[in-house]
């Protein structure tokens, strides 16, 4: 696998540096880009986290992964439960993580309906990974700290979030939050940039907060969008036509979560873009005006407060 850099020059996964010795989390790393990007990740030597609540899906692809690597390379891969729905399990994951680790070098963090919570299921992609990441921080800072570090942290996102802005996003409560649009994919965006506000004093010079662009890549989203919006059936084949392979969408993540270029390049809470392009931020996503950042942040807290 491989792709262009900045029109530079070849970005392959041989490109990822030696991570013997690092740790890391993948949440949802059964299928898709988490399934490519937990087995690139663990093919250079670091020990990866699958976080999961389908604890038999994972288990089936963690034993399917280390089969593809094979023993001569002993994977380090293991599973720890946590659901995005439920914010406490967040806690209870971190928790969890903690007591078996002393590091963690990198954290790579549907139909509309509700969550067991009252919060809406795709809304729980920024709850969840927010509640996921605080619960975490102090041992990302620890790991920043020691020699040689370099501490990412990656969460995802998409083009969609163009959409938010039709919606008139607002995160001031909970019933904002539920709006029915595309401020999932905003959520990840505005937690990018406020996490990165939160850790500038904190010492950590070496964590880049990234967003990818998965895109239109072949992977269970596709169908979870055709079950959602069944006009779009009859296109499916054309969307797939036009479509990259899990393979190539996993590439830009794993470009933000590896290569040496995020610090030499300082691409802290940067937007990149298919292939790792940085993409320059709309007002609505360097929220100058709205601070609907700083809102959702706010809510994120008390919902924690509330529900874990």
């Amino acid at each position: 696998m491989s792709f262009c850099i900045f029109n530079r020059k070849q970005w392959t996964t041989s490109s990822i540096p030696k991570l013997s010795g690092r740790v890391t989390i993948v949440t949802g790393g059964n299928t898709g880009l988490g399934y490519i990007t937990v087995c690139e990740l663990a093919r250079k030597g670091a020990r990866v986290y699958m976080f999961s609540r389908a604890e038999t899906r994972a288990l089936a692809a963690i034993e399917k992964i280390k089969g593809e690597l094979g023993p001569h390379l002993n994977p380090e891969i293991e599973y720890i439960n946590f659901d995005l729905l439920r914010l406490k399990s967040a806690s209870e994951a971190a928790e969890e993580f903690m007591w078996r680790e002393k590091r963690l070098d990198i954290l790579m963090a549907l139909p509309y309906e509700l969550s067991p919570e009252g919060i809406e299921i795709q809304a729980c992609n920024g709850t969840g990974h927010f509640a996921l990441t605080v619960s975490l921080l102090s041992l990302l800072k620890e790991t920043a700290a020691m020699p040689d570090s370099h501490v990412r942290i990656v969460n995802i996102s998409s083009i969609t979030y163009l959409g938010a802005r039709a919606g008139k996003p607002d995160f001031s409560s909970l019933e904002g939050l539920n709006q029915k649009t595309c401020t999932t994919i905003l959520q990840n965006i505005l937690l990018t940039n406020e996490l990165q506000k939160h850790l500038a004093e904190s010492g950590i010079t070496n964590i880049c907060c990234l967003l990818v662009h998965p895109g239109v890549v072949v992977t269970e989203l596709i169908r979870s969008s055709l079950q959602s919006w069944p006009l779009l059936a009859p296109l499916a084949p054309i969307i797939r036509m036009f479509s990259i392979t899990p393979e190539q969408g996993a590439l830009t993540q794993l470009y933000a979560a590896t290569s040496p270029e995020v610090e030499e390049k300082d691409l802290k809470a940067a937007l990149l873009f298919l292939f790792a392009q940085p993409r320059t931020k709309s007002s609505l996503t360097e929220d100058k005006y709205d601070k609907l950042g700083s809102d959702f942040w706010a809510l994120c807290e008390a919902l924690m407060r509330q529900k874990a």
